[in-house]
């Protein structure tokens, strides 16, 4: 494995409620790489992500990240923009907040396809298009570390192909370390260079498995037994663990 984003090491998390949201999880993030994280409803994706932002603080264990991970951006499954700000001034947000200059959000607009859509307010956008604007607040500052909790849940399926194609492109473009959160097993191996997959709550990680698939990954790829092969494989590592849980 390259050189560690994220390390964590026996990262548990229990709800002052006394819920067990999540058993102690041990694993390694290279630096570089695209990760996503699968598993049944409830079983701890998002509190691990959320662990792993320093938005929630682990219960025992540690989280810790590579010494020159200084800039993390989360991009939440809705687009949360300010309805009364237009795409510019929401983009522009991070650095607003960090009283940065704002001259970097025209190119970040026209990276997300955005360009000609910098004075539109969130109300005159697609539900993709909210969510590119989403992804542009979140890039604005350059992050070396991108966690995605089901960015692309609430879309129709063509749409969310098409967001993962150009997800996939920047990644590749800006060797962003990636952690994506989903319930699709297609988008986790589509867009992965490894599955986590997390079993019943309390979520542990039951498997981590290497993606065997090609760098180029287009709608051709989508429709082979390859594909095919590494989505049943998790599949039915996922019904096992299911069916173990409620037995």
């Amino acid at each position: 494995m390259t050189e560690a984003a994220l390390r964590l090491a026996g990262a548990a998390k229990t709800y002052p409620t006394g819920t067990v949201a999540l058993a102690p999880v041990n694993f390694e993030v290279g630096r570089g790489s695209f990760v996503s994280l699968v598993g049944p409803s409830g079983c701890g994706k998002s509190t691990l992500l959320r662990l792993m932002a320093g938005l929630l603080a682990p219960s025992h264990g540690t989280v810790s990240r590579g010494d020159d991970i200084s800039e993390t951006s989360f991009v939440f499954q809705d687009a949360t923009l300010m309805p009364w700000a237009d795409v510019r001034t929401n983009v522009a947000l991070p650095l607003t907040l960090k009283g940065k200059s704002a001259e970097t959000v025209p190119e970040t607009l026209k990276r997300v396809g955005l360009e000609r859509f910098a004075q539109s307010y969130p109300r005159e956008l697609s539900g993709g298009m909210q969510m590119r604007a989403s992804i542009a607040r979140a890039i604005v500052t350059s992050p070396q570390l991108l966690l995605m909790d089901e960015p692309f849940a609430a879309l129709d399926e063509f749409t969310r192909f098409r967001l993962n194609d150009d997800l996939l492109a920047l990644w590749q473009q800006n060797h962003w370390t990636i952690v994506f959160v989903t319930h699709s097993i297609r988008e986790a191996v589509f867009l992965s260079q490894r599955v986590i997959v997390m079993s019943p709550r309390p979520g542990r990680v039951v498997a981590d498995l290497a993606i065997d698939l090609p760098d180029r990954r287009d709608e051709a790829l989508r429709g082979s037994h390859a594909f095919a092969d590494q989505c049943a494989k998790i599949s039915e590592l996922l019904r096992d663990v299911t069916t173990e849980h409620a037995a």
